[in-house]
């Protein structure tokens, strides 16, 4: 197929106006599922459910390695979006492939198996029942930095081995980066807060590599890869991944989920009544919002997808948004289906770099919501005083969301558990 042949498309996924259309955008997309958009150095644009599955299955054709320098002829962009700031480091786990990614996945998945997540349970509910504690005889609480930040920050430095003292730190740095854009006081905040975070990262490791505990750090410094250790710079990328990964992305499907429970008084009284609903409604959260809503990869080699022809060295923009809104295989997809019967959505990916973390995500996300159902189930949300993410094309969420509820009385203990 020629250049001409080809399916094209013209948007800027980075115009404001755009983002906010999105749910729209995508669906108008969705009629040609691969098109070329020559915008920022060209790449393609996937968002049909079968074509976003088939790209995630087959690691081998498109690739999810970062690699800052090109490198075969071909600029390996990695999972970071288009354009990939300078600034973003190659993101561990979720940007290598072959023997390396597969002994990483090797290294960390005891930690993150059912069992394991199981095991942690205690931590979710006393952290849920101790944050939940502090504002439950105000009748005020913000959804977002009084809850839904700090239980995710609490668990993702225990599962890691950091210091849980630490956790509003390494929170207020993640969230500010991803909530807020280039030129943000907040953003530019976060970023400079990076380096030191970084050296602190570096610091605790080699503290590990010379008296390993049982946490997920002591393990990976310990790890083969790939017939090696991993260097500093190799164990940060990876430390970054799995704390951003572990504190954003469960934060943000919480609180978008209790933003919609607001709105839609129906659903929230159900879940009440049937909280044996919150399984099913864990699942269909996660299609709705697919809060991680675009990756991108690199064409390994020339091949077809959907019907285009597409060439080795090529970047593909895949929205996980689109293919779990397609029409195709949900039914009233643009809906909140709390017992929606069959799900197959792809909010964490299929195929190898399907997400190391879904377990521990979504038994997070299911404590934290049933806790507020069960707590302050009269909670209205002050929608005047809500802020979204500003515009980030890769990740949706809240940045803070203050709530009202009746005052309740205090649950846990007086000092905290943790």
């Amino acid at each position: 197929m020629t250049d001409h042949e080809r399916a094209t498309v013209d948007f800027d996924h980075h115009d404001r106006g755009w983002h906010e259309r999105r749910v729209d955008e995508w669906a108008a997309l969705r009629r040609c599922p691969v098109a070329f958009n020559e915008r920022y150095g060209g790449f393609w644009v996937v968002s049909g459910h079968a074509e976003v599955a088939a790209v995630s299955r087959d690691g081998d054709t498109f690739s999810s390695t970062h690699r800052p320098e090109p490198s075969d002829g071909i600029t390996w962009l990695g999972i970071a979006g288009i354009p990939r700031a300078r600034s973003i480091p190659t993101q561990g786990i979720a940007e290598v492939d072959g023997p390396a990614h597969l002994d990483l996945r090797r290294v960390m998945n005891p930690y993150l198996v059912p069992r394991a997540v199981e095991g942690m349970r205690p931590l979710m509910e006393a952290a849920t029942t101790w944050f939940l504690d502090e504002r439950i005889e105000t009748g005020t609480i913000d959804l977002v930095l009084d809850l839904a930040n700090p239980v995710p920050a609490i668990l993702t430095m225990a599962l890691v081995g950091l210091p849980l003292d630490d956790w509003r730190r390494y929170a207020d740095l993640f969230h500010g980066t991803i909530a807020h854009r280039p030129g943000d006081p907040a953003f530019d905040r976060a970023v400079a807060a990076v380096p030191a975070m970084l050296a602190d990262l570096g610091r605790i490791a080699a503290e590990r590599r010379d008296d390993p505990g049982d946490d997920l750090l002591s393990a990976l410094v310990r790890a083969d890869i790939d017939g090696r250790r991993l260097t500093d710079r190799e164990l940060q990328g990876v430390l970054w991944n799995l704390i951003g990964g572990g504190l954003d992305t469960t934060t943000s499907l919480t609180a978008l989920t209790l933003h919609h429970l607001d709105a839609h008084p129906d659903l929230r009284d159900r879940l009440v009544a049937e909280p044996a609903l919150l399984g099913p409604a864990t699942e269909e959260f996660l299609r709705y919002f697919s809060v991680n809503e675009t990756l991108t990869r690199t064409v390994t080699r020339d091949t077809t997808l959907g019907g285009q022809a597409l060439c080795r060295g090529e970047h593909l923009m895949l929205s996980w948004l689109s293919a779990n809104r397609d029409e195709a295989v949900f039914d009233r997809a643009g809906e909140v289906v709390l017992d929606r019967d069959v799900n197959p959505h792809l909010a964490f990916g299929v195929g190898p770099h399907r997400c190391i973390g879904m377990h521990l995500a979504r038994t997070m996300f299911k404590v934290l919501v049933a806790a507020v159902l069960d707590r302050m189930p009269d909670y209205r949300v002050d929608r005047e005083a809500t802020r979204f993410y500003a515009g980030n094309p890769e990740l949706n969420g809240v940045v803070t969301m203050p709530a009202t509820f009746t005052p309740g009385a205090r649950v846990g203990p007086a000092e905290r558990p943790f």
